[in-house]
């Protein structure tokens, strides 16, 4: 780093009776050097950034079989906190909570008579992230991790409910625009896989960054 200093001059005759004259100089001069160099700070290299994520999410999975009521629209959410050395390559976690696909059928015929329908499913997951940004601004990110499941169904007037868990991957890019030196507004695109019923989804998030730690 390279301080900037100020420099001063004066003609000044200090004599036995302006002592006070010479404490008023000599503080004045110290404030200055303490107030241009020293004040400065070095530039941090590393830093940690918390990104909170919402937006929409669409199932684009090809199903075998689709009800008319299937509704592949829904919300997704999530929290990332991500530590930012000064190269490249980026980590941190993430979790995510993401809408998948739901079903509301008035009259579905069975072997047990018609019943109506009702599926909600959606996921939590889990994600060690790691990113680059290749251009300023722009982010790549790229994680795994692991996605539970939960299926809730209602028919013949009965609830259940069930959980699993599989593996998750996920892909996205971010455009970041600055608002001030710690906080940092911008859009996600992603797209995820939950392998556990190969669901594919893709989804477009506002984002708000963060950075609440540098050293």
């Amino acid at each position: 780093m390279v301080c900037s200093r100020t420099i001063v001059p004066y003609s000044l005759t200090i004599t036995g009776d302006n002592k006070m004259k010479k404490t008023i100089l000599i503080a004045t001069l110290i404030l200055i050097y303490l107030g241009s160099g020293y004040g400065q700070s070095v530039d941090s290299i590393y830093n940690l950034t918390a990104y909170g994520n919402l937006g929409f999410v669409r199932n684009i999975t090809s199903f075998d079989f689709e009800y008319p009521s299937l509704d592949r629209n829904g919300f997704i959410g999530n929290l990332k906190i991500m530590w930012k050395p000064d190269y490249l390559l980026r980590a941190g976690i993430e979790v995510s909570r993401s809408d998948v696909y739901s079903v509301n059928e008035s009259a579905v015929p069975t072997d047990s008579g018609t019943t109506s329908l009702q599926t909600d499913v959606y996921a939590w997951t889990y994600m060690a992230v790691f990113s680059m940004s290749p251009v300023t601004n722009l982010e790549i990110n790229l994680a795994t991790g692991l996605g539970f499941t939960t299926v809730n169904n209602s028919a013949f007037g009965v609830e259940s409910s069930s959980t699993d868990f599989g593996s998750v991957f996920m892909l996205s890019a971010g455009y970041f625009f600055p608002v001030s030196k710690d906080f940092n507004i911008g859009a996600e695109l992603r797209g995820m896989k939950i392998a556990k019923y190969d669901d594919y989804t893709i989804a477009l998030q506002l984002s708000l960054a963060y950075k609440f730690l540098e050293w």
